[in-house]
């Protein structure tokens, strides 16, 4: 079985590590930009672009999202549902020193990373990133598509809707919602719902 990182940024980087760290064998990077193709990006080989996993057999080949975000998670969506509908498998990638509770729910394609903390009863949906250091508290949902960023705190029974994205070092308190594509600012504490698709920032956080 291949597996094969798309995208070549600093988030790929990233997983390329947490993998290589599992003992899990790494083709290479996939990459838009035509300029990386037959680079080296930390001794594995862009390997192409879309050409390339064209050609390749979905039922050999193992992906994992790569695509990082600074706030817009739309472009990580894109990509996964492209290549899911193309017959590829997205396996969740958890970092060995994550903590991830037995009877956490981890989504196809999910990303729990360095030192993350997903505890019991949690749901972290397909496609979502838990990044360094982050804690998803008992109870909470992350969903789809969605991005925690380094260091941020979903504490329990909170709900992160589709494709929100949460700000490095933010909280969100327990019980509060942060709608779907909504993004709350690094630092920010919600502390009551935040509405679908607008932003909030600030402590308390507020929609700017």
């Amino acid at each position: 079985m291949k597996t094969v990182i798309l995208a070549a940024g600093g988030h790929a980087v990233v997983l390329a590590e947490t993998l290589r760290a599992a003992k899990t064998r790494v083709a290479g990077f996939t990459d838009a930009n035509p300029q990386r193709r037959g680079t080296t990006v930390e001794g594995l080989k862009v390997l192409g672009g879309d050409e390339f996993l064209a050609e390749l057999e979905p039922s050999a080949t193992r992906l994992v999202n790569g695509l990082g975000t600074t706030g817009d998670t739309g472009p990580r969506r894109r990509l996964f549902e492209t290549w899911r509908e193309r017959g590829f498998r997205f396996p969740p990638v958890v970092a060995a020193s994550a903590v991830v509770a037995p009877s956490a729910s981890l989504g196809a394609g999910c990303q729990v990373l360095t030192r993350a903390v997903v505890h019991p009863r949690a749901v972290v949906g397909e496609n979502a990133v838990v990044n360094t250091a982050a804690v998803i508290e008992h109870d909470a949902v992350v969903g789809a598509h969605a991005f925690v960023s380094p260091g941020a705190v979903v504490c329990g029974g909170a709900r992160i809707g589709a494709r929100a994205f949460i700000g490095a070092g933010a909280v969100v308190l327990p019980g509060v919602t942060v709608g779907e594509g909504a993004r709350l600012g690094a630092g920010a504490v919600a502390t009551r719902d935040v509405r679908p698709g607008v932003t909030a920032v600030g402590v308390p956080a507020k929609e700017s």
